[in-house]
Protein backbone atom coordinates (compact mmCIF):
# COMPACT_ATOMS: atom_id res chain seq x y z
CA UNK A 1 0.00 0.00 0.00
CA UNK A 2 1.67 3.42 -0.64
CA UNK A 3 1.98 5.99 2.07
CA UNK A 4 1.74 9.75 2.21
CA UNK A 5 5.62 10.32 2.11
CA UNK A 6 5.04 14.19 2.51
CA UNK A 7 3.12 17.16 2.58
CA UNK A 8 4.63 20.33 2.18
CA UNK A 9 2.48 23.85 1.48
CA UNK A 10 0.02 22.16 -1.42
CA UNK A 11 2.31 19.17 -2.32
CA UNK A 12 1.63 16.39 -2.06
CA UNK A 13 4.04 12.95 -2.75
CA UNK A 14 2.42 9.24 -2.57
CA UNK A 15 5.32 6.93 -2.89
CA UNK A 16 5.15 2.60 -3.48
CA UNK A 17 6.16 0.29 -1.24
CA UNK A 18 8.78 -2.40 -2.20
CA UNK A 19 8.45 -4.87 -4.73
CA UNK A 20 8.97 -8.25 -2.23
CA UNK A 21 8.26 -10.40 -5.00
CA UNK A 22 11.14 -9.11 -6.88
CA UNK A 23 13.07 -8.80 -3.88
CA UNK A 24 12.17 -13.08 -2.87
CA UNK A 25 12.59 -13.83 -6.57
CA UNK A 26 16.56 -12.33 -6.87
CA UNK A 27 17.69 -13.44 -3.00
CA UNK A 28 16.51 -16.93 -3.92
CA UNK A 29 18.40 -17.20 -6.83
CA UNK A 30 21.33 -15.67 -5.30
CA UNK A 31 21.19 -18.27 -2.88
CA UNK A 32 20.90 -21.11 -5.39
CA UNK A 33 24.13 -19.98 -7.30
CA UNK A 34 25.48 -19.60 -3.70
CA UNK A 35 24.42 -23.61 -2.89
CA UNK A 36 26.32 -24.11 -6.46
CA UNK A 37 29.39 -22.09 -5.49
CA UNK A 38 30.47 -24.69 -2.46
CA UNK A 39 30.45 -27.81 -4.08
CA UNK A 40 32.04 -26.14 -7.25
CA UNK A 41 34.92 -24.78 -5.46
CA UNK A 42 35.26 -28.06 -3.26
CA UNK A 43 35.42 -30.36 -6.21
CA UNK A 44 38.00 -27.42 -7.96
CA UNK A 45 36.01 -26.70 -10.85
CA UNK A 46 35.64 -23.51 -12.85
CA UNK A 47 31.64 -23.25 -12.59
CA UNK A 48 31.85 -22.25 -8.95
CA UNK A 49 33.50 -19.06 -10.42
CA UNK A 50 30.69 -18.44 -12.74
CA UNK A 51 28.02 -19.13 -10.13
CA UNK A 52 29.89 -17.09 -7.72
CA UNK A 53 29.72 -14.14 -10.15
CA UNK A 54 25.78 -14.90 -10.55
CA UNK A 55 25.17 -14.87 -6.50
CA UNK A 56 26.68 -11.92 -6.37
CA UNK A 57 24.44 -9.84 -9.09
CA UNK A 58 21.54 -11.82 -7.81
CA UNK A 59 21.91 -10.58 -4.01
CA UNK A 60 22.73 -6.92 -5.64
CA UNK A 61 19.25 -6.83 -7.09
CA UNK A 62 17.61 -8.44 -4.56
CA UNK A 63 18.91 -5.49 -2.37
CA UNK A 64 18.35 -3.13 -4.79
CA UNK A 65 15.30 -3.84 -5.07
CA UNK A 66 14.19 -3.17 -1.53
CA UNK A 67 15.18 0.60 -2.60
CA UNK A 68 13.05 0.47 -5.70
CA UNK A 69 10.32 2.94 -5.29
CA UNK A 70 7.92 4.37 -7.85
CA UNK A 71 6.57 7.97 -6.59
CA UNK A 72 3.18 10.20 -7.35
CA UNK A 73 3.83 13.68 -6.55
CA UNK A 74 1.03 16.27 -7.10
CA UNK A 75 2.97 19.66 -7.20
CA UNK A 76 0.01 22.07 -6.82
CA UNK A 77 2.61 24.93 -6.48
CA UNK A 78 3.62 24.33 -10.39
CA UNK A 79 0.57 22.92 -11.56
CA UNK A 80 2.09 19.46 -12.12
CA UNK A 81 2.53 15.55 -11.63
CA UNK A 82 5.73 13.89 -11.06
CA UNK A 83 6.59 10.67 -12.01
CA UNK A 84 9.61 9.29 -10.72
CA UNK A 85 10.46 5.58 -10.81
CA UNK A 86 14.57 4.28 -9.57
CA UNK A 87 16.17 4.35 -6.45
CA UNK A 88 16.97 7.75 -5.10
CA UNK A 89 18.75 10.04 -7.26
CA UNK A 90 19.04 7.31 -10.31
CA UNK A 91 15.65 7.61 -11.56
CA UNK A 92 13.17 7.90 -14.25
CA UNK A 93 11.32 10.97 -14.48
CA UNK A 94 8.55 12.69 -16.38
CA UNK A 95 6.28 15.70 -15.78
CA UNK A 96 1.95 16.27 -16.42
CA UNK A 97 0.64 19.16 -16.31
CA UNK A 98 -2.72 19.47 -14.97
CA UNK A 99 -3.85 20.52 -17.63
CA UNK A 100 -3.34 17.10 -19.62
CA UNK A 101 -5.54 15.19 -16.81
CA UNK A 102 -8.83 14.87 -18.44
CA UNK A 103 -10.02 12.87 -15.30
CA UNK A 104 -9.67 10.06 -12.35
CA UNK A 105 -10.61 6.82 -12.47
CA UNK A 106 -11.79 4.98 -9.34
CA UNK A 107 -11.76 0.96 -10.62
CA UNK A 108 -13.10 -1.53 -7.81
CA UNK A 109 -14.10 -5.40 -8.26
CA UNK A 110 -14.71 -6.05 -4.61
CA UNK A 111 -15.72 -3.24 -2.32
CA UNK A 112 -14.62 -5.31 0.75
CA UNK A 113 -11.03 -5.43 -0.76
CA UNK A 114 -9.37 -1.83 -0.76
CA UNK A 115 -6.47 -3.59 -2.50
CA UNK A 116 -8.32 -4.62 -5.28
CA UNK A 117 -8.97 -1.45 -6.07
CA UNK A 118 -7.11 0.74 -8.87
CA UNK A 119 -6.95 4.72 -9.29
CA UNK A 120 -5.49 6.15 -12.33
CA UNK A 121 -5.12 9.69 -13.64
CA UNK A 122 -6.60 9.46 -17.44
CA UNK A 123 -4.12 11.74 -19.70
CA UNK A 124 -4.56 12.18 -23.30
CA UNK A 125 -1.82 9.44 -24.26
CA UNK A 126 -1.27 6.85 -21.61
CA UNK A 127 -2.75 6.43 -17.84
CA UNK A 128 -0.94 7.00 -15.04
CA UNK A 129 -1.64 4.63 -12.75
CA UNK A 130 -1.90 5.82 -8.70
CA UNK A 131 0.30 3.49 -6.16
CA UNK A 132 -2.14 1.19 -3.96
CA UNK A 133 -3.73 2.53 -1.17
CA UNK A 134 -5.97 1.53 1.83
CA UNK A 135 -8.46 4.44 1.44
CA UNK A 136 -8.56 4.06 -2.70
CA UNK A 137 -12.51 6.03 -2.44
CA UNK A 138 -11.21 8.91 0.04
CA UNK A 139 -7.88 9.44 -2.48
CA UNK A 140 -9.36 9.35 -5.58
CA UNK A 141 -12.09 11.71 -4.73
CA UNK A 142 -9.23 13.97 -3.19
CA UNK A 143 -7.12 14.00 -6.75
CA UNK A 144 -9.95 14.61 -8.78
CA UNK A 145 -10.70 17.60 -6.34
CA UNK A 146 -7.36 18.97 -6.25
CA UNK A 147 -6.84 18.69 -9.60
CA UNK A 148 -10.53 20.06 -10.98
CA UNK A 149 -11.50 16.99 -12.83
CA UNK A 150 -14.24 14.76 -12.71
CA UNK A 151 -14.12 11.54 -10.93
CA UNK A 152 -14.98 8.65 -12.73
CA UNK A 153 -15.94 5.25 -10.86
CA UNK A 154 -16.05 1.49 -12.36
CA UNK A 155 -17.22 -0.99 -10.06
CA UNK A 156 -18.30 -4.81 -10.88
CA UNK A 157 -21.74 -5.82 -9.58
CA UNK A 158 -24.35 -4.02 -8.00
CA UNK A 159 -23.86 -0.18 -7.16
CA UNK A 160 -24.20 1.16 -3.73
CA UNK A 161 -27.88 2.47 -3.55
CA UNK A 162 -26.62 5.68 -1.85
CA UNK A 163 -24.34 6.70 -5.00
CA UNK A 164 -25.91 7.80 -8.40
CA UNK A 165 -26.54 5.10 -10.99
CA UNK A 166 -24.72 5.17 -14.25
CA UNK A 167 -24.07 3.22 -17.28
CA UNK A 168 -24.74 -1.17 -17.21
CA UNK A 169 -23.72 -2.88 -19.45
CA UNK A 170 -24.80 -6.67 -19.72
CA UNK A 171 -21.80 -8.25 -17.74
CA UNK A 172 -22.82 -6.35 -14.51
CA UNK A 173 -20.27 -3.93 -14.50
CA UNK A 174 -21.57 -0.86 -13.73
CA UNK A 175 -20.07 3.03 -14.31
CA UNK A 176 -20.45 5.62 -12.21
CA UNK A 177 -19.95 9.40 -13.06
CA UNK A 178 -19.33 11.81 -10.42
CA UNK A 179 -18.45 15.24 -11.22
CA UNK A 180 -16.18 16.78 -8.43
CA UNK A 181 -15.01 19.90 -10.19
CA UNK A 182 -14.83 23.34 -8.46
CA UNK A 183 -16.31 24.92 -11.70
CA UNK A 184 -20.14 24.91 -11.31
CA UNK A 185 -20.72 24.75 -15.40
CA UNK A 186 -19.23 21.03 -15.16
CA UNK A 187 -22.06 20.28 -12.52
CA UNK A 188 -24.58 21.64 -14.35
CA UNK A 189 -23.32 19.81 -17.54
CA UNK A 190 -23.02 23.18 -19.75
Amino acid sequence: MSRIVSITGRDLVFRSPANWTAVGFFAALGCLHLGIVVPAFVAGRWEGYLSGVLAVVFLAASAAATRFRFELAVLRSSKRLRMRTGIGRLCVERQVPFSAVHGVRLTWDDHNAPSSARIELLCPYDDVQCPPTRVPRQQALFLAMLLGVPLIKVSKGKSNEHEPTGFRNSDGVSTTVSWTSPNADLRSGG
